[in-house]
């Protein structure tokens, strides 16, 4: 315990800083016993922080597959109802999620983690941004559209066209080498998605596939543009500063978000088929009418809540966890919202389980895996090295 004065001569010099500092030398002292019950203390403290910190990292998947079921099953309920209103639906989405950042990139700017550096970097490559916001701009009412005239269950298998998009790009603009195993991974997926594909009864209209297809591949184009982003900041402040800070996500994804609402608002009419033909106004006001009745209005709140969850939860997934943690909560969360559409859903028709709906996902999952088997083997050693 804390006292004015020395009262032994081993008697340890101590003051009181603050919560976050712990403890300082001053002159007030602590006897043995004190230090002994200081000792015990932060033990007690420290044991409890590393087991809250274990705690939230063993947590932060489960959330995230919960989130990632929630977002695309309510997705694809929420789409019956707005079957014509889903580019409506897709600016709200964005809409959301720019709130969702924006509130973000302001808590991290009163912290101070945004540099200067960051800021001019994000004014210096204005085409960079705004690349990925036209590539999301155009995503989002495209797949919205296509997947609301697809099964559930077949859009979550279409979902892994990113793969072979992904690394198409990326050998293209990022110089990106895959070797033998990943290249498997690729196929494999791919035999998944054309096993899942030629099953009649799954399968949707040629065209609209096509366009989830190309909606796909224009994620994945957002994708590497973000690594090409991040990349070239990596590249730029290695010569400029020697703190080598990573270029913070929040700013990105705000200035990436902010472009892509521009792009959608602004790309109205060459969407003109999307929207049935109405202008902007008239499409808002269809939109929000549909959209507040009182059997929509729950699930819309759900959707958009799960939404911003997901693109929450994934940035933490990956700060606080590995990757390998991260591409194993990816592939769980496919079978799971895929499996949830062979049950009575509300708004949907119950679709049937078949056998090569099993095999497709079989085959989808390990090529996930073997896409990804770089990422779970570097996770394996650093907790081997652990």
């Amino acid at each position: 315990m804390l006292v004015s004065q020395a009262t032994r001569a081993d008697a340890l010099t101590w003051r009181p800083a603050s919560f976050a500092s712990g403890w300082l030398p001053c002159r007030c002292t602590l006897s043995r016993a004190g230090r002994e019950d200081v000792r015990v203390s932060c033990r007690a403290i420290s044991k409890r922080q590393v087991q809250q910190r274990a705690l939230q990292r063993a947590a932060l998947p489960v959330i995230f597959v919960s989130a990632a079921v929630a977002n695309r099953v309510s997705n694809r309920v929420l789409l019956a109802p707005l079957l014509k209103h889903t580019y409506f639906l897709a600016l709200t989405t964005t809409i959301a999620q720019l709130a969702a950042y924006v509130g973000w990139l302001q808590l991290r700017l009163r912290k101070g983690l945004v540099s200067s550096s960051m800021w001019s970097f994000a004014k210096r490559n204005p085409a960079l941004i705004a690349a990925f916001g036209l590539c999301e701009g155009a995503f989002f009412p495209l797949v919205f559209y296509s997947a609301a005239r697809l099964p559930g269950s077949l859009v979550q298998v279409l979902n892994q066209t990113l793969i072979p998009s992904t690394v198409v790009l990326s050998i293209l603009f990022l110089r990106k080498r895959y070797d033998a195993v990943q290249i498997i991974g690729v196929v494999a997926a791919l035999a998944g998605v054309a096993v899942f594909t030629s099953f009649p009864q799954s399968s949707g209209s040629f065209a609209i596939v096509t366009l989830c297809v190309a909606a796909y591949g224009l994620q994945a184009a957002a994708m590497v543009l973000k690594e090409v982003v991040l990349t070239r900041y990596k590249v730029c402040q290695g010569c400029e500063e020697p703190e080598n800070l990573p270029f913070d996500p929040a700013l990105f994804l705000a200035a990436g978000t902010s472009s892509r609402c521009v792009v959608q608002i602004v790309a109205w009419p060459f969407f003109q088929k999307l929207t049935h033909g109405l202008g902007l106004r008239s499409c808002v006001q269809a939109g929000l009418h549909a959209m507040l009745q009182r059997s929509v209005l729950p699930l819309t709140l759900f959707y958009i809540m799960a939404n911003v969850s997901l693109s929450i939860t994934a940035l933490m997934l990956v700060q606080r966890t590995s990757a390998a943690a991260t591409v194993l909560a990816n592939v769980v969360a496919l079978p799971l919202s895929a499996l949830l559409f062979c049950l009575p859903l509300p708004l949907l028709e119950q679709e049937a389980f078949h056998w090569r709906f099993a095999v497709s996902l079989l085959l989808i999952v390990l090529g996930n895996l073997l896409y990804s088997y770089h990422l779970l083997r570097k996770g394996q050693k650093e907790r081997a090295g652990a």
